[in-house]
């Protein structure tokens, strides 16, 4: 069952009531977070389950999820924050470069944590068209990734 959804440009995640994610549609840049670049949802018996869970790592669960244009984001239980996607702007908060989910390899254990700060904890997450935004155990604000317009807060652009 699921108890939340967050749909990003083409693709569409959901947050199922074991914590675990699922998430179909377009997935050229590995925004689905299945470790390769194939569309699911559009096909008989490619959903359901036969959909793919996403793999975040041993043990992890998440508590919320946010999709953007073409990157989708987990609060997991511990309050780390996992990126995967399209990553040319620095919306994953691994620093701008490659795309991470669209190759075997990249998911769970091999997909690093944003680095919030020493000691931090993210308590929401919201991703944008080419940013994401993390509401912090302090009840601080951390953005990253594409500035346009001034969308990381920072009072530039």
């Amino acid at each position: 069952t699921a108890t939340a959804i967050s749909a990003g440009r083409r693709h569409t995640c959901a947050l199922l009531d074991n914590g675990r994610v699922k998430c179909w549609g377009v997935n050229s840049f590995g925004e689905l977070g299945l470790g390769d670049t194939q569309f699911r949802g559009g096909g008989p018996g490619e959903m359901g389950g036969d959909l793919p869970v996403v793999d975040l790592g041993p043990g992890r669960t998440a508590t919320a999820i946010s999709a953007g244009a073409v990157h989708t984001c987990a609060l997991l239980d511990t309050g780390r924050v996992k990126c995967w996607g399209f990553n040319l702007g620095g919306e994953l908060g691994l620093g701008a470069g490659e795309d991470r989910g669209d190759q075997p390899g990249e998911m769970g254990s091999d997909l690093p944590v944003v680095d919030l700060g020493a000691g931090r904890t993210a308590t929401a997450i919201a991703v944008g068209g080419s940013h994401t935004c993390a509401l912090l155990d302090t009840a601080g604000v951390k953005c990253w990734g594409g500035n346009y317009y001034g969308s990381l807060g920072l009072g530039d652009t």
